[in-house]
């Protein structure tokens, strides 16, 4: 029309915006799992920022003799609608041991198992997905699973815990994450934070049973 001419084949778009998705309060979804048949998973994925691949793959030989960590040694992958077991997790900092919270181990403490290579959780990803799709879209939350972890992102900016504690305990590997988690962060942080951390959630639970 200008008499400019163009080549279409070069032409590129700016890259599509990322949709926004406003997560509910984390308070608002404990109240809404606790007493569920999927509280436990779910709080594992809150509470201890694990992906549901990681929280089918926990087996009862995880936690620590005194039962103060669980550790992620392998994940069950959904492929095709079936479990697969890998004893690979996600990347080499996925592979990470926890503090794991009293409230946690108590309820862990209650489900039967014959041997230390049993499953803590055995409902299936598609299983706990439709569950937790139905909880969530009965209170009014259009949320997945997985954003279970930005809950957990969240919540711990939201207290104020520093982003290095949040990437180790999360299991998010990034450039430069040996020299500054593993620098930065010592023992002594790690109990402060991690008591900040469950202080948060038995509140959150406790205002509901």
């Amino acid at each position: 029309m200008q008499d400019i001419d163009i080549d279409l084949k070069r032409v590129t778009l700016p890259p599509a915006k990322k949709k926004r998705v406003d997560l509910p309060n984390a308070e608002d979804v404990v109240k809404a799992i606790v007493g569920t048949d999927i509280e436990l998973p779910c709080l594992l994925a809150m509470w201890l920022s694990l992906r549901i691949s990681e929280v089918l793959g926990l087996q009862f030989g995880d936690i620590s003799k005194d039962g103060r960590y669980i550790t992620v040694n392998r994940v069950i992958l959904t492929i095709n609608g079936h479990g697969v077991l890998s004893d690979r997790t996600k990347t080499e900092d996925s592979a990470r041991t926890n503090s794991l919270p009293v409230y946690l181990r108590d309820m862990i403490s209650k489900i039967p198992h014959k041997k230390d290579s049993d499953f803590i959780v055995t409902m299936s990803y598609k299983q706990i997905s439709a569950r937790f799709n139905k909880i969530m879209s009965a209170n009014g939350y259009s949320i997945t699973f997985h954003k279970l972890r930005h809950e957990f992102a969240t919540t711990l900016n939201d207290l104020g815990v520093p982003s290095d504690y949040i990437q180790k305990i999360g299991g998010w590997s990034t450039d430069n994450i040996m020299k500054s988690v593993y620098t930065h962060t010592t023992k002594n942080k790690e109990t402060e934070y991690q008591n900040m951390i469950d202080g948060f959630f038995n509140k959150a639970i406790s205002s509901v049973t």
